[in-house]
């Protein structure tokens, strides 16, 4: 009796482990075809991760800035900390008022009359003239500089009154379009911010593109971002401003901003959207 029971015990138990492996076996081949294996869905090769997590690099890395010149004492004026404070936008569409003064309005040294600049502005401005003078650019000066609301709206207006002047025919409103080409209306204007600036040189007697002619243009074209400015109206961006081509008019926004505006190609208001 003893042999038969345990003949009779042991025969199920062998059956159960045979369909266990047989279903194992299944399982392990389903997994394989189908792609579920916990084995296959979790590991990924290398370079995939890091394609998928590294971002894209919009702006080229800043090269390293040099100078003829020591300009270590303008150093934190160019390159500022607070970056975004010098990104304000003034045009047509964003007015800054009637009551809008910068803070810390200083002299500009490197001009022929009295006229002042926004603090930071002006000594980045220093250090671009000290290096201008070392590479033999020594005939430039600033003419334009911070203009109050009061005072633009005297430009504006004389401005529209010789356009008149030139034709008679011209109702106030025709003048005042053509002199919106070229000046701001009241509120609207970037001097009004005490962070730009309009350069001359000695061979000029106004104001006009003739400026992009002397060779100090195209260094400034090449150098400006260096000490945190940017060619505020370019020649190809006048649908997007709203101005005709200004080559020598310079917007301050410090080195970060004005390197990725100068990298890019874009004007201001390209480069705030």
């Amino acid at each position: 009796m003893r042999k038969i029971y345990e003949h009779d015990y042991r025969m199920p138990i062998l059956i159960a482990l045979v369909l266990l492996v047989i279903l194992l076996v299944i399982y392990v081949s389903m997994g394989k075809e189908s792609g579920s294996l916990p084995s296959e869905t979790t590991l990924a090769p290398e370079t995939s991760a890091a394609e998928t997590t590294e971002p894209a690099e919009k702006v080229p890395a800043m090269p390293a800035v040099t100078f003829k010149s020591d300009l270590s004492a303008y150093e934190n004026d160019m390159d500022p900390q607070n970056t975004n404070a010098y990104l304000l936008l003034v045009n047509k569409q964003t007015p800054l008022g009637s009551a809008y003064k910068p803070n810390a309005l200083v002299s500009v040294k490197d001009a022929r009359r009295d006229i002042t600049l926004e603090k930071t502005a002006e000594r980045a401005l220093e250090a671009m003239f000290i290096e201008m003078r070392a590479q033999g650019f020594t005939d430039v000066f600033v003419t334009s500089a911070y203009r109050s609301y009061e005072y633009q709206t005297m430009l504006f207006d004389t401005y529209i009154a010789e356009e008149k002047q030139k034709d008679p025919s011209l109702s106030h409103t025709a003048a005042k379009e053509l002199v919106l080409r070229y000046s701001a209306a009241p509120g609207t204007s970037e001097h009004q911010s005490g962070l730009c600036v309009d350069l001359m040189t000695n061979g000029m007697s106004e104001l006009d593109e003739s400026f992009a002619s002397y060779p100090v243009y195209a260094w400034l074209c090449d150098n400006a971002w260096k000490f945190g400015f940017i060619l505020r109206y370019p020649k190809d961006k006048t649908d997007i401003t709203g101005y005709d081509y200004e080559p020598w008019h310079y917007r301050f926004v410090g080195r970060e901003h004005a390197y990725a505006i100068y990298s890019q190609g874009f004007c201001l208001e390209e480069y705030l959207k």
